[in-house]
């Protein structure tokens, strides 16, 4: 059975973007690298929302010289490479190859995809898919990196106001930026 790794930046008041759908707030640094590093060597397949996507579709496939850039090469070869797995009522065809594009439940789908065999399924920002595999159980590890700073508002990563889950740390690793690494898994 294949696991499946939510791999998501926060803000300190529970964000993921901010009011106008943005995540320019987040600069990627060493650490940050090293954690994005860590995250792709166990991943098999990458699952997005359609605008996560699109997103990231408009900017690693057109990365030439990411050292230069002050990547870590590691991080956008793979994301190139690996298997992309987008949930999308709208998009056609995806231009960032290999990908599949599923219009069917993404619940359904993850499970389905969690039964077989292979390295772990990460899912990529997208907090639809987020909130539809924290409902159904479906997620075995939190990674989160806490940003030192507060929105106001933007879309909240955990929505669901309702529903607790309790979890246990795995893993917690300051930066030295102030970001704060944080791996849990749900406790039984």
């Amino acid at each position: 059975m294949r696991r499946v790794i939510l791999d998501s930046l926060v803000s300190l008041d529970g964000y993921y973007t901010d009011a106008k759908s943005q995540v320019d707030w987040f600069e990627m640094e060493d650490e940050d690298m090293a954690w994005s590093h860590d995250a792709l060597s166990t991943t098999g397949t990458l699952v997005f929302g359609r605008k996560t996507y699109e997103e990231f579709a408009g900017i690693f496939p057109k990365m030439k010289d990411p050292a230069a850039m002050g990547w870590d090469p590691y991080i956008p070869e793979s994301l190139n490479a690996l298997p992309k797995i987008v949930f999308s009522k709208s998009l056609r065809e995806g231009s960032w190859k290999p990908v599949t594009i599923v219009r069917t439940d993404p619940v359904t789908e993850i499970a389905r995809l969690k039964q077989g065999t292979g390295k772990d399924i990460q899912i990529v920002g997208s907090g639809s898919i987020v909130s539809a595999a924290v409902r159904a159980g479906l997620v075995d590890e939190y990674r989160l990196r806490v940003q030192p700073i507060l929105l106001g508002s933007g879309r909240l990563l955990f929505p669901d106001a309702a529903a607790r889950h309790r979890m246990k740390l795995v893993e917690a690793k300051p930066f030295k930026t102030g970001v704060l690494g944080l791996r849990y898994e749900p406790r039984a």
